[in-house]
Protein backbone atom coordinates (compact mmCIF):
# COMPACT_ATOMS: atom_id res chain seq x y z
CA UNK A 1 0.00 0.00 0.00
CA UNK A 2 1.49 3.65 -0.58
CA UNK A 3 1.57 5.59 2.07
CA UNK A 4 1.46 9.53 1.88
CA UNK A 5 4.70 11.47 2.02
CA UNK A 6 5.31 12.28 5.68
CA UNK A 7 5.51 15.50 6.76
CA UNK A 8 6.56 17.99 9.73
CA UNK A 9 4.69 18.28 12.58
CA UNK A 10 3.21 21.83 12.26
CA UNK A 11 5.25 24.33 14.69
CA UNK A 12 2.45 25.62 17.25
CA UNK A 13 2.82 29.14 17.97
CA UNK A 14 1.47 31.77 20.18
CA UNK A 15 -1.96 33.70 20.02
CA UNK A 16 -2.14 36.90 19.47
CA UNK A 17 -4.09 38.40 22.94
CA UNK A 18 -7.43 40.61 22.34
CA UNK A 19 -7.85 43.89 24.61
CA UNK A 20 -10.68 41.86 26.00
CA UNK A 21 -8.31 38.77 27.06
CA UNK A 22 -6.68 38.37 30.31
CA UNK A 23 -2.41 37.19 29.57
CA UNK A 24 -1.12 34.70 30.96
CA UNK A 25 2.34 34.32 30.53
CA UNK A 26 3.86 31.19 31.15
CA UNK A 27 7.63 31.09 32.58
CA UNK A 28 8.57 27.37 32.15
CA UNK A 29 11.00 26.28 34.66
CA UNK A 30 13.21 23.95 36.11
CA UNK A 31 12.85 22.68 39.74
CA UNK A 32 15.69 24.21 41.55
CA UNK A 33 15.36 22.36 45.04
CA UNK A 34 15.30 19.15 43.08
CA UNK A 35 12.18 17.20 44.67
CA UNK A 36 13.05 14.32 41.92
CA UNK A 37 9.46 13.75 41.11
CA UNK A 38 9.38 14.54 37.01
CA UNK A 39 10.65 11.91 34.16
CA UNK A 40 13.38 14.19 33.83
CA UNK A 41 15.01 15.32 37.05
CA UNK A 42 17.56 18.18 36.47
CA UNK A 43 20.90 18.59 38.34
CA UNK A 44 20.32 21.99 40.00
CA UNK A 45 23.26 23.83 41.89
CA UNK A 46 22.60 25.65 44.39
CA UNK A 47 20.83 28.48 44.03
CA UNK A 48 21.75 30.22 46.90
CA UNK A 49 25.49 30.53 46.12
CA UNK A 50 26.42 34.28 45.29
CA UNK A 51 26.63 33.85 41.49
CA UNK A 52 23.51 32.24 41.21
CA UNK A 53 21.51 34.82 43.33
CA UNK A 54 23.10 37.68 41.41
CA UNK A 55 21.25 35.94 39.00
CA UNK A 56 18.31 35.22 39.82
CA UNK A 57 18.33 39.31 40.53
CA UNK A 58 18.65 40.09 36.68
CA UNK A 59 15.84 37.33 35.85
CA UNK A 60 13.64 38.95 37.88
CA UNK A 61 14.42 42.43 37.05
CA UNK A 62 13.47 41.36 33.29
CA UNK A 63 10.28 39.52 34.57
CA UNK A 64 9.26 42.45 36.28
CA UNK A 65 9.04 44.41 32.85
CA UNK A 66 5.88 41.72 32.28
CA UNK A 67 4.13 44.40 34.82
CA UNK A 68 1.67 40.93 36.44
CA UNK A 69 -1.19 41.75 38.31
CA UNK A 70 -0.99 38.25 40.25
CA UNK A 71 2.14 35.79 40.14
CA UNK A 72 1.08 32.31 40.04
CA UNK A 73 3.06 29.54 41.17
CA UNK A 74 3.36 25.37 41.13
CA UNK A 75 2.39 24.82 44.45
CA UNK A 76 -1.52 23.31 46.03
CA UNK A 77 -4.00 26.07 45.97
CA UNK A 78 -5.28 23.65 49.06
CA UNK A 79 -2.15 25.26 51.07
CA UNK A 80 -2.53 28.71 50.00
CA UNK A 81 -2.44 30.34 53.41
CA UNK A 82 0.44 28.37 54.39
CA UNK A 83 2.68 29.44 51.21
CA UNK A 84 1.39 33.02 51.75
CA UNK A 85 2.27 32.81 55.34
CA UNK A 86 6.02 31.89 54.40
CA UNK A 87 6.21 34.46 51.47
CA UNK A 88 5.38 37.31 54.20
CA UNK A 89 8.30 36.44 56.01
CA UNK A 90 10.32 36.99 52.84
CA UNK A 91 8.36 39.86 52.04
CA UNK A 92 8.60 41.44 55.84
CA UNK A 93 12.22 40.65 55.34
CA UNK A 94 12.58 37.86 58.21
CA UNK A 95 13.98 35.87 56.11
CA UNK A 96 16.53 36.42 52.81
CA UNK A 97 16.24 35.17 49.49
CA UNK A 98 19.80 34.04 49.97
CA UNK A 99 19.27 32.31 53.54
CA UNK A 100 19.13 28.90 53.88
CA UNK A 101 15.67 28.35 55.62
CA UNK A 102 13.60 25.14 56.51
CA UNK A 103 10.07 25.44 56.24
CA UNK A 104 6.31 23.59 57.50
CA UNK A 105 4.49 21.65 56.75
CA UNK A 106 5.76 19.42 54.37
CA UNK A 107 5.26 18.56 50.69
CA UNK A 108 2.93 16.03 50.55
CA UNK A 109 4.42 13.66 48.16
CA UNK A 110 7.75 13.25 49.95
CA UNK A 111 9.84 13.87 53.00
CA UNK A 112 10.67 17.52 52.61
CA UNK A 113 9.05 21.22 53.22
CA UNK A 114 6.54 22.23 51.20
CA UNK A 115 8.01 25.52 50.04
CA UNK A 116 11.72 24.67 50.57
CA UNK A 117 14.19 27.73 50.44
CA UNK A 118 15.89 26.98 46.67
CA UNK A 119 12.93 26.79 45.04
CA UNK A 120 12.01 28.27 42.24
CA UNK A 121 8.88 29.14 43.97
CA UNK A 122 10.31 31.57 46.00
CA UNK A 123 13.19 32.02 43.91
CA UNK A 124 11.48 33.61 41.15
CA UNK A 125 7.76 33.57 42.35
CA UNK A 126 8.06 35.47 45.33
CA UNK A 127 10.84 37.39 44.35
CA UNK A 128 8.90 39.11 41.31
CA UNK A 129 5.43 39.50 43.17
CA UNK A 130 8.05 41.12 46.33
CA UNK A 131 9.20 43.57 43.91
CA UNK A 132 6.00 44.36 42.26
CA UNK A 133 4.59 45.13 45.92
CA UNK A 134 1.82 42.17 45.67
CA UNK A 135 0.30 41.45 49.17
CA UNK A 136 -0.19 37.12 47.89
CA UNK A 137 0.92 34.65 45.33
CA UNK A 138 -1.59 32.22 44.14
CA UNK A 139 -0.85 28.54 44.57
CA UNK A 140 -2.28 27.74 41.84
CA UNK A 141 -1.29 23.38 41.52
CA UNK A 142 -3.77 20.34 42.14
CA UNK A 143 -0.49 17.81 42.50
CA UNK A 144 -1.78 13.93 40.89
CA UNK A 145 0.70 11.35 40.61
CA UNK A 146 0.86 9.36 37.03
CA UNK A 147 1.77 5.72 36.79
CA UNK A 148 1.11 4.37 40.10
CA UNK A 149 -2.56 3.31 39.65
CA UNK A 150 -3.84 -0.62 40.78
CA UNK A 151 -4.27 -0.84 36.42
CA UNK A 152 0.06 -0.34 35.81
CA UNK A 153 0.52 -2.95 38.40
CA UNK A 154 -1.96 -5.55 36.67
CA UNK A 155 -0.26 -4.74 33.58
CA UNK A 156 3.31 -4.60 35.50
CA UNK A 157 2.94 -8.06 36.90
CA UNK A 158 1.76 -9.67 33.66
CA UNK A 159 5.04 -8.69 32.03
CA UNK A 160 3.35 -6.40 29.62
CA UNK A 161 5.34 -4.38 27.28
CA UNK A 162 3.74 -1.95 24.83
CA UNK A 163 4.79 -2.55 21.44
CA UNK A 164 6.63 -0.50 18.60
CA UNK A 165 4.47 -0.37 15.11
CA UNK A 166 6.34 3.00 14.21
CA UNK A 167 9.98 3.48 13.21
CA UNK A 168 9.82 7.41 14.69
CA UNK A 169 12.21 9.02 16.75
CA UNK A 170 11.57 9.14 20.27
CA UNK A 171 12.92 10.81 23.77
CA UNK A 172 15.49 9.33 25.00
CA UNK A 173 15.20 10.38 29.08
CA UNK A 174 19.16 9.56 30.13
CA UNK A 175 20.11 11.39 27.13
CA UNK A 176 17.98 14.28 27.41
CA UNK A 177 18.67 14.93 31.25
CA UNK A 178 22.30 14.84 30.31
CA UNK A 179 21.83 17.05 28.03
CA UNK A 180 20.28 19.59 29.92
CA UNK A 181 22.40 19.06 33.26
CA UNK A 182 25.74 20.28 31.17
CA UNK A 183 23.40 23.54 29.83
CA UNK A 184 22.70 24.60 33.49
CA UNK A 185 26.37 23.80 34.60
CA UNK A 186 27.77 26.06 31.67
CA UNK A 187 24.98 28.53 31.90
CA UNK A 188 23.64 31.56 33.59
CA UNK A 189 19.82 31.25 35.01
CA UNK A 190 18.74 33.71 32.70
CA UNK A 191 19.89 32.08 29.61
CA UNK A 192 19.24 28.43 31.06
CA UNK A 193 15.60 29.91 31.15
CA UNK A 194 15.45 31.38 27.75
CA UNK A 195 16.26 27.91 26.69
CA UNK A 196 14.13 26.33 28.46
CA UNK A 197 11.27 28.90 26.70
CA UNK A 198 12.46 28.34 23.38
CA UNK A 199 10.00 26.24 21.01
CA UNK A 200 12.02 23.29 20.66
CA UNK A 201 12.69 22.97 24.35
CA UNK A 202 9.03 23.33 25.10
CA UNK A 203 8.16 19.63 23.63
CA UNK A 204 10.64 17.62 25.99
CA UNK A 205 8.14 16.35 27.74
CA UNK A 206 6.22 14.09 24.23
CA UNK A 207 8.15 11.57 25.39
CA UNK A 208 4.97 11.05 28.40
CA UNK A 209 2.78 10.74 25.60
CA UNK A 210 4.44 7.85 23.69
CA UNK A 211 5.04 6.48 26.59
CA UNK A 212 1.70 6.56 28.00
CA UNK A 213 -0.47 6.14 24.78
CA UNK A 214 1.34 3.04 24.10
CA UNK A 215 0.63 1.38 27.54
CA UNK A 216 -2.20 -0.68 27.71
CA UNK A 217 -4.07 -3.78 26.96
CA UNK A 218 -8.09 -5.20 26.68
CA UNK A 219 -9.74 -3.16 28.90
CA UNK A 220 -7.02 -1.68 30.87
CA UNK A 221 -6.24 1.79 29.87
CA UNK A 222 -3.26 2.62 32.61
CA UNK A 223 -1.74 4.41 30.17
CA UNK A 224 -4.29 6.88 28.85
CA UNK A 225 -5.97 7.05 32.22
CA UNK A 226 -2.86 8.11 33.25
CA UNK A 227 -2.76 10.90 30.41
CA UNK A 228 -6.37 12.41 30.98
CA UNK A 229 -4.97 12.91 34.94
CA UNK A 230 -2.53 15.06 33.46
CA UNK A 231 -4.77 16.71 31.47
CA UNK A 232 -7.03 17.26 34.72
CA UNK A 233 -4.58 18.94 36.26
CA UNK A 234 -3.48 21.51 33.88
CA UNK A 235 -6.80 21.93 33.70
CA UNK A 236 -7.75 22.15 37.24
CA UNK A 237 -4.66 25.13 37.36
CA UNK A 238 -6.12 27.06 34.55
CA UNK A 239 -9.01 26.89 36.48
CA UNK A 240 -7.08 28.07 40.11
CA UNK A 241 -5.98 30.94 38.03
CA UNK A 242 -9.49 31.75 36.87
CA UNK A 243 -10.61 32.21 40.51
CA UNK A 244 -7.11 33.70 40.95
CA UNK A 245 -8.08 37.23 38.84
CA UNK A 246 -11.28 39.68 38.79
CA UNK A 247 -12.05 42.05 36.50
CA UNK A 248 -9.20 44.43 36.69
CA UNK A 249 -6.57 42.04 36.11
CA UNK A 250 -4.73 42.20 32.29
CA UNK A 251 -1.76 40.07 33.49
CA UNK A 252 -0.99 36.97 34.97
CA UNK A 253 2.36 35.12 35.10
CA UNK A 254 2.51 31.90 35.83
CA UNK A 255 5.57 29.94 37.18
CA UNK A 256 5.58 26.75 36.33
CA UNK A 257 7.61 23.12 35.41
CA UNK A 258 8.39 23.30 31.34
CA UNK A 259 7.33 20.23 31.21
CA UNK A 260 3.67 21.64 31.65
CA UNK A 261 3.80 24.84 29.28
CA UNK A 262 3.03 23.37 25.82
CA UNK A 263 -0.27 21.65 27.04
CA UNK A 264 -0.93 24.54 29.10
CA UNK A 265 -0.12 26.91 25.54
CA UNK A 266 -2.85 24.56 24.06
CA UNK A 267 -6.01 24.82 27.01
CA UNK A 268 -5.34 28.45 27.50
CA UNK A 269 -5.90 29.02 23.38
CA UNK A 270 -9.48 27.17 23.69
CA UNK A 271 -10.76 29.24 27.19
CA UNK A 272 -11.42 32.70 25.54
CA UNK A 273 -11.16 34.74 28.87
CA UNK A 274 -7.27 33.95 28.64
CA UNK A 275 -4.63 34.61 26.08
CA UNK A 276 -1.22 32.65 27.06
CA UNK A 277 1.61 34.61 26.03
CA UNK A 278 4.98 33.64 25.47
CA UNK A 279 7.98 34.77 28.18
CA UNK A 280 10.83 34.98 25.61
CA UNK A 281 10.29 38.94 25.24
CA UNK A 282 11.25 39.30 29.11
CA UNK A 283 14.24 36.88 28.76
CA UNK A 284 17.53 38.77 28.52
CA UNK A 285 19.04 37.72 24.86
CA UNK A 286 22.47 38.02 26.16
CA UNK A 287 22.13 35.37 29.16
Amino acid sequence: MLRPKATARKTPSWPTPTAEQIEVVLLGTYHMDEPGLDAVNVSADDVLADTRQHELERLVSNLERAEPDHVAVERPASQSAAVNDIYARYRDSDVAYDEEYAFEPRHPERNDELVACRSEVIQIGFRLADRLGHERVSPVDVPAMLGDSPDFGALEQAGFEPAVKTDVPRVNTDDLQASLDERLAASTIPAYYRHLNEEAALHHNDGMFDEFLRYGKGDNYAGPDALATWYQRNLRMIHNIWRTVDEDTERVLFVVGSGHVHVLRHLLTEFPSFCPVSPLPYLPLDG
